[in-house]
């Protein structure tokens, strides 16, 4: 099934060193805010291979491949759907809105199960009226 999901692209800065921000424009049309209130953080923590901040080629691809099979098996089962990624100044973060932590973590393991191990942790808080979610969005139409 192709996705009809559009994106935006913002940058900012952080430290003096520069931060990417890819925001969904929209959620997707099974996501409500009263199913989905928590806020789900997956951090990726680098060693940045120059003075910018940024990832290196190989490391990307491979937080690609964890991120496509996260957006996989949650947006899958509709339990999860990504909002945001930010990159820069040693780390990467995923922000998703999940319907609960449990549920969410059982797809996480079997998801990842038979991948090597990838270097992220998982947080989660509540946000019901996804107020994260909303300031990426003035980020981007601004």
């Amino acid at each position: 099934m192709a996705s009809v999901d559009s994106w935006s692209v913002a940058t900012g800065e952080d430290d003096g060193k520069p931060l990417i921000f890819r925001i969904r424009n929209e959620p997707p049309s099974f996501a409500r805010e009263a199913t989905f209130p928590h806020l789900l953080a997956v951090s990726w923590k680098y060693e940045a291979p120059n003075d910018q901040g940024l990832p290196g080629q190989d490391v990307v691809e491979t937080m690609g491949q964890l991120e496509d099979l996260l957006v996989a098996a949650f947006e899958g089962a509709r339990q999860a759907f990504l909002t945001v990624i930010v990159t820069g100044n040693g780390i990467r973060e995923w922000q998703w809105y999940a319907r609960d932590a449990e549920g969410t973590m059982k797809l996480v393991n079997e998801a990842l199960d038979g991948h090597e191990p990838f270097p992220v942790q998982f947080s989660f808080q509540d946000d019901p009226e996804w107020e994260g979610y909303t300031q990426f969005l003035e980020i981007s139409s601004s």
